[in-house]
């Protein structure tokens, strides 16, 4: 029988590399692969990952080692062959990355010779070494197709995945693994390799439509009821993702009972163990026997996991695996249920009675025995603006009243905390009992001041609280001459509440207490402590009666933070100051190109002024000639256009930039509620631009969030509060429509 290992001594192992230098001990972990005994191979398959393939890189030593580990993963007699299969496609992996940023280098090997003839490495020797690792692991793997029939189910599943993703012929492949002897299989985890396989060609023959058509039949074969769960779920997700025309009727209802089969009839615990040791690939071995015991069927929830990501758009079908998953179980664990159904309400928008349902399974996770779950379902709650019911809203109360003992340091990641939260948020008056007394010793919330916001018709009860609390906090600002950072960040958060409350009185506080700060750290920086820069924050200033912070905001206007100036102008703009006094602020800032986010802020607030801004038109209809002329940023063009058109002249009748804000709508979804915010103030004076109506009817009818761009990651969160707003102004534009 042939040796793979023939030949290993030949190669001069001194002159390659791995992560940790020379690759001396390669050699010695290639023949432990080989090893009768476990713990060595364990060892020598956890030294390579973390030398020659360290953190997926590849190296000159990688490249040694190809032939050496095609030929031990082909050998009847070496143990662990699967996982070998599982090392060489992730070798691929990285060396198929690598050469899909190789285009400029066409000889690979000459770049590689240079830098062992000059000693210069550069990211070029990175990229070469991908190119020929691709290139020697293609060469080698036609001769690991007979491994799809191996008589190791391991490695036949190893086997599957890896011919499917790196084999280059791809129809070759397909052929192999839908064979009636390859139909027949059994074996649950093959089964389920080969949909993953399936899956990968189905997209690599995606401009071969009868191959792909072929894919999906098997793969619609594998989602058939009454297969192994993990198996039909998965089989499902693949063909959502490449070919859901081919969806069969009933997904949702296909999924549920697998899923309900596999929390009945959990996978049977794996099979030998194997001797624990100080390896990686040890560790997570144990813990995936730990999930075993657990009744925990790791494939199905991967499976699930990739179905609901597959199943995109689709909102009906997600939301009914979602609330499946939070009234029966997931087999990730209760907690993953509820983040499910934080992740589909933030970034969809399902309708209403849909989220009165997944609300009311939340509302039975609030009332239930387990703390740490119920803090998770209220902060969903909350998060995802879910419809709210009374009753949940009293045992939210009832909680929050009966936990004030665990209000201390951190009190908000608490379920009593994350209870008052949700009551805040659902402008409910019994918060502001509870939130006061939190005020008393204690480091001032970061969100406070989001809290008085949606809490603004109790400003009275508030105002109090936060005065009550303002008094001692001024009083530790400065200590024996030492100015306290922390005290001066409290007293911001303490203003900006007070602001926030929107109450007459509260303008009483800020301005004195502002300008008192600012004389504090005058000597130093001259600018307004950034802990404090929070007061000025709100998109709408300090509000119409800010007269005793006006001395102090004109102060502000020379700060030397640019975004302390623009913010101080936009209070006095919003305070009904005179214009003139501001503008100077910000044709600065429009004019500097180089400090963008200041630039932002001043657009924003010259475009919001309108008429009041007319003055700096021509400076901004400049930086829009010059910002068209690269057309690099729709987030900079669309605040320069719409800046200029505030600042221009009205027109009731089709401007010639209304085709320009089109094509920024449609091109960039980030900036549409820019764009709807202004045709709002525009609308007093002109009807909608042509073309408009069609556009705001498609959001409304789209069912991502405005910044969902479906290039989503699991465990992603939206802005839920700005999509509303967002998407309120979209249809307050089309009621003032004419008919």
């Amino acid at each position: 029988m042939h040796d793979p290992l023939d030949g290993l001594d030949d190669i001069d192992w001194a002159a390659l590399n791995h992560a940790y230098g020379p690759a001396t001990d390669v050699p010695g972990l290639l023949r432990d692969l080989a090893s009768p005994d476990p713990a060595e191979r364990d060892h020598a398959l956890d030294a390579l990952y973390g030398g020659v393939h360290h953190q997926g890189d590849v190296y000159d030593s990688t490249l040694a080692c190809l032939p050496f580990l095609c030929a031990l993963a082909a050998a009847p007699t070496v143990a662990d062959r699967g996982s070998l299969l599982t090392l060489l496609d992730s070798i691929g992996e990285s060396a198929a990355r690598r050469a899909e940023l190789a285009d400029h280098l066409p000889d690979p090997q000459a770049v590689v010779t240079r830098a062992q003839e000059t000693g210069c490495w550069g990211d070029d020797l990175e990229l070469a070494y991908g190119l020929l690792a691709r290139e020697a692991l293609e060469q080698r793997l036609p001769g690991l197709t007979a491994l799809l029939a191996d008589a190791e189910p391991d490695v036949r599943a190893a086997a599957a995945v890896l011919l499917a993703g790196r084999h280059t012929r791809p129809a070759t492949v397909l052929n192999l693994i839908t064979t009636p002897a390859a139909a027949e299989e059994h074996d649950p985890t093959v089964r389920h390799a080969h949909v993953i396989a399936l899956s990968t060609l189905a997209g690599r023959l995606s401009d071969d439509p009868p191959q792909q058509l072929r894919a999906t039949r098997a793969l619609a074969g594998l989602a058939e009821p009454g297969q192994d769960p993990a198996t039909e779920l998965a089989a499902l997700a693949a063909l959502a993702r490449h070919t859901p025309q081919h969806l069969p009727e009933g997904l949702t209802d296909r999924a549920t009972a697998a899923l309900d089969r596999a929390r009945q009839h959990p996978t049977a615990s794996p099979g030998e163990p194997r001797p624990e040791t100080d390896t990686l690939l040890s560790h997570l071995r144990t813990l995936q026997t730990a999930s075993f015991t657990e009744d925990t069927d790791e494939l199905v929830a991967e499976a699930l996991d990739d179905l609901i990501d597959a199943l995109g758009d689709r909102v009906p079908e997600r939301h009914r695996l979602v609330l499946h998953t939070l009234r029966h179980g997931d087999p990730h664990g209760p907690q993953a249920a509820v983040d499910r159904a934080g992740d589909l309400h933030s970034g969809w928008r399902v309708p209403d009675a849909n989220a009165a349902r997944t609300a009311e399974a939340l509302g039975r996770l609030l009332r239930g025995s387990d703390p740490q779950l119920a803090a998770a379902a209220a902060q969903e709650l909350r998060l995802g603006r879910f419809p709210l019911s009374p009753d949940l809203l009293d045992t939210a109360a009832t909680i929050a009243d009966d936990g004030r003992y665990r209000t201390g340091w951190g009190w908000e990641r608490y379920l009593p905390g994350q209870c008052i939260q949700l009551l805040a948020a659902a402008g409910d008056e019994r918060a502001v009992g509870l939130l006061a007394p939190l005020l008393a010793g204690r480091s001032v919330p970061e969100d406070l001041a989001l809290y008085c916001r949606q809490l603004r018709p109790y400003a009275h009860e508030m105002l109090s609280a936060l005065l009550s609390r303002a008094h001692p906090a001024t009083e530790r600002c400065e200590v024996d001459g030492v100015i306290d950072d922390t005290a001066l960040a409290e007293v911001g958060r303490l203003l900006a509440a007070m602001a926030a409350t929107g109450h007459p009185r509260a303008h009483v506080v800020i301005g004195p207490v502002l300008a008192a700060c600012l004389d504090l750290t005058r000597d130093t920086t001259g600018s307004l402590h950034h802990g404090l820069r929070t007061v000025l924050s709100d998109p709408e200033g300090l509000g119409p009666d800010a007269e005793d912070a006006l001395p102090v905001l004109r102060e502000l206007l020379g700060d030397p933070y640019p975004v302390t100036r623009v913010e101080a102008a936009r209070a006095l703009w919003h305070a009904g100051q005179d214009p003139a006094e501001i503008l100077p602020v910000l044709d600065a800032l429009i004019a500097d190109t180089d400090d963008w986010f200041p630039r932002f802020h001043a657009l924003e607030l010259a475009a919001a002024m309108g008429a009041d801004a007319a003055p700096l038109g021509e400076r901004i209809r400049t930086a829009l000639a010059a910002e068209l002329a690269i057309e690099e940023h729709d987030r900079t063009l669309v605040r320069l256009l719409l800046a200029a058109r505030a600042t221009g002249p009205a027109e009731s009748r089709a401007r010639p930039d209304d085709d320009l804000l089109r094509t920024l709508w449609t091109r960039s979804r980030p900036v549409r509620p820019l764009i709807a915010a202004a045709l709002r103030r525009e609308q007093a004076e002109r009807d909608l631009p042509p073309g408009f109506p069609e556009l705001l009817h498609a959001e409304l009818a789209d069912p991502r969030r405005v910044d969902n761009n479906g290039d989503h990651s699991r465990g992603t969160r939206y802005d839920t509060d700005a999509d509303d707003r967002f998407r309120a102004d979209c249809r307050a534009l089309l009621a003032e429509q004419p008919d």
